[in-house]
Formats: structure tokens, C-alpha cells, sequence
């Protein structure tokens, strides 16, 4: 237990000095720890996070999104960010792949992955999937500005569809 806490703080750490000092810093204190412990998910996560924040390389973090979710299938929040990359990337498949795999799991933003499952289908022109997954995004959303940005994806599908 001891051990994990101080790899949470120093991946804290790490992601500090990113936001600060620049990725450069951030990613030699994280490759360090990466020969330690190379098969550890949060770490990879953390990896994914400085490279697509503030190394603006999405290949890289798409890598160690992966490796998290192979690693630590439970770290929720590597299926959101990787989802984000291959919308970016228009692999609508992908994205629609990993969202759903996302949705298993325990404390997964379900509003945010369904959103991501949304936007796949309205991009492939499959609207009336498109509308279903806004829906459900929305019947697990709280939140009111996100409920508007359902609801009006929902509109937008609508229109689209006639």
C-alpha cells in the first residue's frame, strides 16, 4: 500500500511539472518510473495525459491509452481520453468500440462515453443510432449544461435525418 501511494503522488507530481515546467521535464520523470514499474496502468495513463495535453502527440498517448486499458482494464477515465483521440482521428469504429468496452466498466463517465458514441454515428450519417446514444447519454447526465448539448445533438440528428 505504501508503495502505490508514493507512485500516486509522483504521477501527481509528474502531471504537475507538465502543467508548469513543460512536457519535457514531466516525461523524464515519468520515464524513470516506466523502467521501474512498466506494467503499471495509471502510470501509462498518466503517460497518455502528458502526451496528448501538452506533447501534443496523440499517436504516443493513443500507445499508452491502450497499454493502460491492457494493463488496468478498471481505469475508467483511460477509455474517455483515448475515445477523444480517434474522434480526432475519425476512426469512428474505434471509438465506438472503446466507448462501449468503456461503459463496463466501474465509475466510467457513461453520459461522456455515450456522447463519444453519439458523435460516431452522427459522423458515419447513421442518425437514428446517433439519436439512441444522445438519449441514453442523457438518462445518465445530471449535469444541465450537458443535458442542453444532448438535447440539442439530438435536434441537430433530427434535421439531419430529413
Amino acid at each position: 500500500m505504501e508503495k502505490i501511494k508514493w507512485l500516486e503522488e509522483y504521477l501527481e507530481h509528474a502531471l504537475e511539472v507538465a502543467w508548469l515546467e513543460g512536457h519535457e521535464r514531466a516525461l523524464k520523470l515519468l520515464d524513470r518510473l516506466l523502467y521501474e514499474e512498466p506494467g503499471y496502468g495509471k502510470l501509462h495513463q498518466t503517460l497518455g495525459i502528458v502526451y496528448t495535453r501538452y506533447a501534443d502527440d496523440d499517436k504516443r498517448a493513443e500507445q499508452h491509452f491502450r497499454m493502460a486499458i491492457r494493463f488496468n482494464p478498471e481505469l475508467a477515465d483511460s477509455y474517455s481520453y483515448l475515445a477523444e483521440i480517434l474522434k480526432k482521428d475519425e476512426r469512428h469504429d474505434e471509438t465506438i468500440e472503446v466507448c462501449m468496452k468503456g461503459l463496463d466498466v466501474k465509475k466510467a463517465n457513461k453520459s461522456q462515453l455515450l456522447e463519444s458514441v453519439g458523435n460516431a454515428w452522427e459522423l458515419k450519417k447513421k442518425y437514428g443510432k446517433a439519436i439512441k446514444s444522445y438519449r441514453d447519454a442523457l438518462s445518465h447526465s445530471a449535469e444541465l449544461w450537458n443535458c442542453k448539448v444532448l438535447e440539442e445533438s439530438i435536434k441537430r440528428c433530427k434535421r439531419k435525418q430529413k
